[in-house]
């Protein structure tokens, strides 16, 4: 095989590697979200806001009456990841979530936004979240009497969506928040008070982009927005060291 064809299969390969990566990036920060619906923006490149209906009086519509307000004003579900991964020329067509209702585990009956086909993985816990009042909302203009009526969504129960899976990764992603909480009240406590420095640097870092302190866990989700004052170290990353007296020095 010549050899501009292997490099192109392998750049090929590559990209492929690191959408899927996205991609799942994507997932996890959609289904993590408990106060706004993300959705794929409309070039299919990045999340955005999804905006929850009101109805005519002003009040959000509730999850079982989406279906309906689909059908009677000019309205949409949230896309969901399918036009991301696809390489096909339609890849930039709108993939509307389907609206169901969880049938088990520990979230049944709790409606979700997820793909129709089983696909790419999006879920959205759009109950849960419809609870927060502070939801951003829009009003939707309703449909003229002569308008077609869009095409209703039908979900496609596969094996690629597993949502089971999906509900045990939010179980054990609650589970390392308690981790977490365990470890800063750690710091301030009276039975056997504080970290080792190993457990400390392994605990926190700090984003050279916008000198923000996290736990590493909420780093890998970080997106920065940069200051005023940015660093020339080119690494993203940068893990802090309290244990100097550097700091405080300058305080005296």
């Amino acid at each position: 095989m010549p050899p501009d064809r292997l490099k192109t299969q392998a750049n090929v390969a590559t990209d492929r590697l690191r959408r899927e990566s996205q991609r799942a990036k994507f997932a996890a920060r959609a289904s993590d979200r408990k106060t706004v619906v993300l959705e794929l923006d409309e070039a299919g490149e990045t999340l955005c806001v999804w905006y929850w209906p009101v109805n005519d009086d002003g009040g959000r519509v509730v999850p079982s009456d989406l279906a309906s307000h689909r059908r009677s004003h000019q309205f949409r579900g949230p896309r969901c990841l399918c036009a991301f991964i696809d390489d096909d020329e339609n890849s930039s067509y709108h993939r509307e979530a389907a609206m169901i209702v969880l049938t088990r585990g520990p979230h049944a009956g709790e409606y979700v936004a997820c793909c129709a086909s089983s696909k790419c993985g999006y879920i959205v816990f759009i109950e849960q979240i419809h609870q927060y009042s502070g939801v951003p909302v829009k009003t939707y203009p309703r449909r003229n009497a002569d308008e077609p009526r869009p095409h209703e969504i039908v979900f496609l129960d596969g094996n690629d969506i597993k949502l089971e899976d999906v509900i045990q990764r939010r179980q054990l992603r609650r589970h390392e928040t308690n981790l977490v909480f365990d470890k800063l009240l750690k710091l301030d406590s009276f039975c056997r008070p504080g970290l080792t420095q190993a457990e400390f640097h392994h605990f926190l870092t700090r984003c050279n982009g916008c000198d923000l302190i996290m736990t590493r866990r909420m780093f890998e989700r970080h997106d920065c927005v940069g200051s005023g004052m940015r660093r020339g170290n080119s690494e993203k990353t940068e893990v802090i060291d309290l244990t100097s007296d550097s700091e405080g020095d300058n305080d005296e």
